[in-house]
């Protein structure tokens, strides 16, 4: 009687669970990435990575449409001379929040600060589930 009583709890877990991390058709919720990685210039200071670094992070903060954001220098950067350094992934759920986060002021006062060290920038978008 034990063990019935267990294995109906755990059903009943498992698909309040599954209930609660699909959609209601079964599929999971897609999530739109923003991919950002950064080359600074040379003569760019550890110092103003690590504020573009923190600068970048804060974003989530400011922007409500982000609702993860991740990121930080390469673990190996001082090692690859000519490569991307640092690399940031901005999580959002649609192709409007993106533009939305785009256009934000906060972003763009970020993006007008780091500009000037970046050598080079690489973005890429893509949808996962």
């Amino acid at each position: 009687m034990k063990e019935l009583k267990l294995t109906l709890l755990l059903i009943i877990v498992v698909s309040l669970v599954s209930c609660f991390s699909s959609k209601p058709n079964g599929t999971k919720e897609r999530k739109l990435r923003h991919v950002v990685a950064f080359k600074f210039k040379p003569g760019i200071t550890t110092q103003q990575m690590k504020k573009a670094t923190t600068d970048f992070l804060n974003l989530k903060t400011l922007i409500p449409q982000v609702t993860e954001l991740e990121g930080g220098p390469d673990v190996d950067y001082q090692k690859k001379n000519g490569k991307f350094t640092h690399c940031f992934v901005v999580t959002v759920k649609s192709q409007e929040d993106l533009a939305t986060y785009g256009a934000h002021p906060d972003h763009k006062a970020f993006s007008s600060s780091v500009d000037p060290l970046l050598a080079e920038v690489m973005v890429v978008d893509y949808w996962t589930e």
